[in-house]
């Protein structure tokens, strides 16, 4: 999403060729296979990738030079996050929003100079970006790229920036010194079971800290008194002796949001359920009525489906999850709708399954006054439930199932182990031998089936998935790529046809 952004055509399509790259096996790393996945001509493939090989030469020095061949390239040597840095930090467009974040007194035309590029041309290149902000009610200045907007806005979109940009890879912010933020935390007394957790708090505080010093508070945060009224998180990480100058209630408002951050977007999964945000702070017991609002929802729309219904603990865990995700949309999207549009990028699988759009029509449909927030957010908040709420539901109904004929040398051990593999997919059904009618997928090790006489008897759209009986373990799980593939066109062809029959 954030090299659609920020990054020109060129060099989101080598950034996208060595996203495929690191997804294929190393055997099936060909210029054939690339150009089939990305859906380029061969030859504009062949050119991408020389224009990659260059950038490699500057940010994978372990890479040898003279190896030209793809096949004989060590793709282990260099990672998306490296690769994805070096694009953005080379581009004008994250150069302009750094500068305007960061400097004293930003001017759009002084940049403009610096970078030998006219307003024009670096207008014409922010549209994307100036379409990312107003997704969190934000625009940039046309006079000094500064950003303008909710403060508290502010915060957590540079911070979604830099976190996603650098992932801990580097230091980003120059005017800021690593040592300072360190010091803060650690006077806090703060440990942390989970690295990661350590370095999305530094990146927090830092961003916290710029815009501090360059006198931006946050005024108020109404909305977190309505969750927890006059209730703490936590404990204050910034006192008033590291920022003398800002005024008491902004410094309040200030260790609310960087609690709020800590608490819900940087807890870790693993301890969310021991560690829940109400074991901190007594909630508003109108956020827990609307959680369970929610599961009985689900429970109406998936009645046996829906077995976390009878799993109390399991259950538990779940609505601590929604409670955290409202309560955090509640209080920082209030003023103005978020879409998806610029945010993320297509999601295929949510473009076409029901439970999305169950989860979504309960969100978009809540109180608008009573809950402004979680109603702003309906899409960001069901996109993640959508992903996290699989697991706990069976949402795959009978008719989307794929059917797959499975014909492997009998008496090969790859037989077991692909039948075992397919076999934990909840959208897979597999047939018998002798089964030809509404099969969607065969799985062979002969390249000769199917048979010239068999093809009638088959579907039309029958995908045929050639089997190597001398496959390694890691190819199996290769091998639910393309049948979750299958699956994905099988929900789109359903999603058309209503479409078509609705139109009539």
């Amino acid at each position: 999403m954030l090299e659609q952004i920020f990054l020109v055509k060129q060099d989101v399509e080598k950034y996208r060729m060595l996203t495929v790259i690191k997804s294929l096996p190393p055997r099936e790393v060909n210029l054939s296979n690339i150009s089939s996945r990305l859906q380029f001509t061969y030859q504009k493939t062949y050119n991408i990738f020389q224009a990659l090989l260059e950038d490699l030469a500057d940010v994978a020095p372990d890479i040898d030079p003279s190896d030209t061949k793809i096949e004989s390239i060590n793709f282990s040597k260099i990672s998306i996050d490296t690769y994805r840095l070096y694009l953005v930090k080379n581009s004008v467009v994250f150069q302009a929003f750094n500068y305007g974040l960061t400097s004293a007194n930003p001017s759009f035309e002084s940049f403009s100079n610096d970078h030998f590029t006219s307003k024009s041309t670096l207008n014409r290149r922010m549209s994307k970006f100036r379409a990312f902000l107003k997704n969190f009610g934000l625009k940039i200045s046309n006079s000094t790229l500064e950003i303008k907007g909710n403060e508290k806005n502010i915060r957590w979109m540079a911070y979604y920036v830099y976190w996603y940009t650098y992932h801990g890879q580097e230091w980003p912010f120059g005017l800021i010194q690593e040592n300072s933020i360190d010091q803060i935390i650690a006077r806090s007394g703060i440990t942390f079971d989970n690295l990661i957790v350590h370095f999305q708090l530094k990146y927090f505080l830092a961003i916290s800290r710029i815009r501090l010093i360059k006198r931006n508070y946050i005024d108020d945060l109404p909305y977190y008194s309505v969750v927890f009224g006059d209730q703490m998180l936590g404990g204050d990480l910034l006192t008033h002796e590291d920022y003398p100058i800002v005024p008491v209630d902004a410094l309040d408002s200030e260790n609310k949001l960087i609690n709020l951050f800590s608490k819900t977007a940087f807890q870790p999964s693993d301890t969310a359920f021991e560690q829940p945000i109400n074991a901190n702070a007594r909630i508003n017991p109108k956020f827990y009525a609307l959680v369970y609002h929610f599961i009985d929802f689900l429970k109406e729309h998936y009645h046996d489906d829906m077995t976390v219904y009878h799993d109390q603990k399991t259950l538990k865990h779940i609505m601590t999850y929604v409670t955290r995700d409202i309560v955090f949309y509640y209080i920082m999207a209030p003023y103005s709708i978020m879409h998806l549009d610029t945010m993320y990028s297509n999601d295929e699988e949510r473009t076409y399954t029901d439970l999305y759009k169950d989860i979504y029509k309960f969100f978009s449909n809540v109180d608008q006054n009573e809950f402004p927030g979680v109603y702003n957010a309906a899409e960001l908040i069901s996109r993640n439930l959508f992903q996290v709420l699989p697991s706990y539901i069976s949402t795959i109904r009978q008719e989307d199932i794929i059917n797959v004929k499975v014909l492997i040398d009998p008496g090969n051990q790859a037989a077991e182990v692909v039948l075992r593999n397919i076999k934990t997919l909840g959208f897979v059904n597999v047939v018998p031998s002798v089964i030809y009618k509404n099969v969607d997928v065969l799985i062979t090790s002969l390249d000769v089936l199917p048979l010239d006489i068999e093809q009638k008897k088959y579907p039309e759209n029958l995908k045929v998935i050639p089997w190597d009986i001398s496959s390694t373990r890691p190819d199996y799980i290769w091998l639910l790529v393309p049948l979750n593939q299958v699956y994905v066109k099988k929900m789109k062809r359903k999603i058309d046809s209503n479409k078509k029959k609705k139109a009539l």
